[in-house]
């Protein structure tokens, strides 16, 4: 039996893991090859047998969390009992809440304001797209970008604040805040 795809894969995917233990600390123009490599225990020549550069390993985790994420996404909005329910904001935060919880780490460490532009535009795309597709948006609408990165930023906003400050808030306490500034917005959220 052939233990080497598996031994392969094993070796990429400690690269990746170092490199991102890595990046939580640091913007990646300060990381080098030899941290990655002194942290997986390999050579230089292993990691650029699988990674040309640093900057390489961060495209392929931003491109796996896309991928997982749209894929989660599109499986909810092409579930059957979603198709049937009234689309609002509670739904909106019910359906959201699991994805940011399990992929938040990495979710808001590359949204961060160390992150890669190009990374945060596609996301951004990604969600504008669920948007659309969530709330039925005509084509067409009137204001329809204003609205959407309205919707965008008030959604990460609020998951990213509620991410990096966990002990603050439970679910349930979050959920009924976000429902109630989406409903109400802030004026109205203020002086109910």
């Amino acid at each position: 039996m052939n233990k080497q795809p598996e031994l392969t894969a094993r070796t990429r995917q400690n690269i990746i893991d170092a490199f991102w233990s890595i990046y939580k600390e640091k913007t990646i123009d300060k990381i080098t090859v030899s941290e990655i490599t002194r942290i997986t225990g390999n050579n230089r020549a292993t990691f650029y047998h699988y990674f040309r550069d640093v900057y390489e390993v961060l495209e392929t985790i931003e491109e796996e969390l896309m991928t997982i994420v749209h894929k989660e996404i599109q499986g909810i909005l092409n579930n059957e009992q979603f198709q049937e329910i009234s689309r609002d904001s509670d739904v909106l935060y019910a359906i959201s809440i699991p994805i940011f919880k399990e992929h938040g780490e990495k979710i808001f460490t590359l949204l961060d304001k160390n992150g890669n532009s190009k990374f945060k535009n596609k996301f951004r795309e990604s969600i504008h797209t669920m948007l659309i597709k969530f709330w039925n948006v005509p084509q067409n609408t009137e204001y329809e970008d204003y609205l959407l990165e309205y919707a965008y930023s008030a959604m990460i906003g609020l998951m990213s604040k509620w991410y990096r400050s966990k002990e603050e808030m439970s679910d349930a306490d979050f959920f009924k805040m976000a429902q109630g500034l989406i409903a109400n917005g802030m004026i109205g959220f203020l002086t109910k």
